[in-house]
């Protein structure tokens, strides 16, 4: 029963929200409760997993299909420290932000709430109880999607869930037909098929399924129009959305199936990359070319998403180990790079009211803290040494060299360069063209608790990528157990 401790991440962030759904809080009194939630569940998830190690837990089993199981391990101990870490940050920065959206009070126990179904399925020890609460994040994403009201996020909350519900039902059907078969549904590493002799086309059709399913919230191209609509929630919210609650969920989802159910033989042996890495590399170029043609900041980012995400999905269906430590590395540092940009742009939105690239001309003179780390973040993403955007590149590359292709190198320089292209015109807009005499900017920068995270995670960027080799060891040693 000591295992069941392994709990408590996932439902502590549930009391805290009943609690604050009956309180009446002042503001200052609820802010310092909701971070002192998150820093806890953050301390909970640091000591849970130093303390039991690699553990699980079955809360309720009626029989081989219907199992809620609970699983620590090293997959979900990078993953949960990921979430709970960039969390915090998010708790302290939508303080201030959330004070001109309004409506505090809902948006921070739909926050809260978020973050323990994101641990929970971080957690999950099989892909039914997996399969729970990534049904659950939804639920809890959409009142945060459609926070203002209006017609505009309303239709984007409606289209946000067509496409997670369309998702779920591959994802269900997927599951049963492997059920079906396997009569297994545990995450184990090499996967439930490992050693097995035949393979028949059920494998592949279950498989290409689930990887269709999950990969509506990964924003694979042509599931992805959801994600650049759903830009006009919060801009805490949006960032959350692109580092680590949705879209990360869904990444991380298709690493439990591709390693953890399948097994790289199985998915070799059924041809199950043939069809969707074209998929993949068109979500690459398509997300990038995209992003070039957005004038609005939060647009332009959610479209350069689409394109990084299309980096781990390679790293997952090349199946060896190069490819998934770049995968991997690029999870952590594209979520930490891309949470940073998020907060910038919405700094700019907050103290000057801005939201186009046309409007920010000059701004780095006023706000340079914030225009600073805008562009390391950007360099990063770019991929320039010794960035952490390097690093996981890197590994790509090399993962796409060891199959033999050097066109998924070629496609990654691609990429890069227009990467560059849809983020350096901000940066030269912001420092070196002239702005409107008549722009009035209310403060000369933001306000604290939205700079404080903001340079924190451009701090932890930089030191990913000169220092990378403790996050590196630790994938490797996941790599090694998985192919």
């Amino acid at each position: 029963m000591n295992n069941a401790l392994i709990l408590l991440p996932i439902f502590f962030p549930f009391l805290s929200a009943i609690l604050l759904l009956f309180s009446n809080f002042s503001e200052k009194i609820r802010n310092i409760f909701v971070g002192v939630t998150v820093f806890i569940n953050l301390l909970l998830v640091i000591g849970i997993t130093n303390y039991f190690g690699e553990s699980s837990f079955h809360l309720l089993r009626v029989n081989e299909f219907l199992d809620i199981y609970f699983k620590v391990d090293k997959i979900s101990i990078l993953f949960s420290v990921l979430v709970s870490i960039l969390w915090f940050f998010t708790s302290i920065y939508s303080m201030e932000y959330m004070k001109h959206e309004g409506k505090e009070k809902k948006f921070f126990i739909y926050f809260i709430i978020t973050l323990g179904i994101t641990l929970g399925i971080a957690f999950s020890g099989n892909l039914i109880t997996l399969y729970f609460f990534y049904e659950f994040l939804t639920l809890a994403t959409f009142p945060l999607v459609i926070h203002s009201g209006s017609k505009e996020a309303l239709a984007s909350g409606k289209k946000y869930l067509i496409y997670s519900f369309t998702g779920a039902t591959f994802i269900l059907f997927g599951m049963i037909l492997l059920f079906s078969v396997t009569n297994n549904l545990n995450f184990i590493p090499g996967g439930i098929l490992k050693g097995l002799d035949n393979y028949n086309s059920m494998y592949s059709i279950s498989y290409i399924l689930m990887f269709i399913g999950f990969g509506v919230k990964a924003a694979l191209v042509p599931f992805h129009s959801w994600l650049p609509n759903a830009m006009v929630a919060p801009t805490p919210v949006s960032a959350l959305l692109h580092a680590v609650a949705v879209v990360k969920s869904g990444v991380f989802s298709l690493i439990r199936i591709t390693f953890y159910v399948f097994g790289t033989e199985a998915v070799k042996e059924v041809n199950g990359t043939k069809y969707l890495i074209v998929f993949v590399i068109i979500s690459i170029l398509m997300g990038s070319f995209l992003a070039l043609h957005q004038e609005n900041l939060k647009k332009r980012l959610a479209y350069s998403t689409i394109s990084q995400l299309g980096y781990i999905l390679l790293g997952i269906l090349l199946l060896n180990k190069d490819s998934f430590i770049g995968g991997m590395m690029h999870l952590i540092n594209h979520a930490v790079i891309k949470i940073t940009l998020f907060f910038c742009v919405g700094a700019i939105m907050y103290t000057t009211h801005k939201t186009e690239i046309n409007e920010i001309k000059g701004i780095g003179k006023q706000m340079p803290i914030i225009m600073w780390c805008f562009t390391i973040s950007a360099i990063s993403l770019i991929g320039i040494p010794p960035t952490n955007g390097f690093v996981s590149k890197w590994f790509l590359a090399q993962g796409g060299l060891t199959e033999g292709k050097a066109a998924f190198p070629a496609i990654l320089l691609l990429s890069a360069l227009l990467t560059a292209m849809y983020l350096l015109p901000v940066v030269t807009a912001a420092f070196f063209k002239k702005g409107d005499d008549k722009v009035v900017v209310l403060k000369k920068e933001a306000p604290k608790k939205m700079l404080i995270p903001i340079i924190s995670i451009t701090v932890i960027t930089v030191i990913l990528g000169l220092f990378p080799n403790p996050i590196l060891a630790f994938v490797s040693k996941i790599a090694e157990e998985l192919i």
